[in-house]
């Protein structure tokens, strides 16, 4: 089996961790405990329910403690998640950590790291760099 390195928008994953099933049955379940609602008045839910009405009242979502560090991640700089198919060593974290363009790594587990490229840089040409460096 060849190696290979599958990218994924960093921006997408946090979208979809907010759109995810989980996380409207989280609100719908806040909801329900702030109207004191039992389980069998239940409405069908929708989080674009809440985000196309603006005469609904807000609603206090618990986020992650780094939701905030996630969101000024993505405005400060162009994050793309590596997912693999080989092992992140440590020679291949160097390699990465040192490639043009890269300012942030982060390795997440033992197939999939992080990266922030920095303003001045292509992402294109900084997945390239890596790619054909450990490819």
């Amino acid at each position: 089996m060849s190696n290979k390195i599958g990218w994924q928008k960093y921006e997408d994953m946090i979208q979809n961790q907010l759109l995810s099933p989980f996380a409207s049955l989280m609100i719908s379940n806040q909801m329900m405990f702030q109207n004191g609602l039992e389980e069998e008045e239940e409405e069908s839910f929708d989080v674009s329910d809440i985000l196309d009405n603006e005469d609904k009242e807000v609603i206090v979502v618990p986020v992650p403690q780094d939701f905030h560090h996630q969101i000024d991640l993505v405005t400060n700089y162009d994050c793309w998640v590596g997912h693999t198919n080989f092992d992140i060593t440590e020679e291949i974290k160097d390699i990465i950590n040192k490639t043009k363009g890269v300012e942030i790594l982060k390795v997440h587990s033992r197939y999939r790291f992080f990266i922030g490229v920095a303003k001045m840089f292509d992402f294109k040409d900084v997945r390239h760099s890596i790619e054909s460096t450990l490819l």
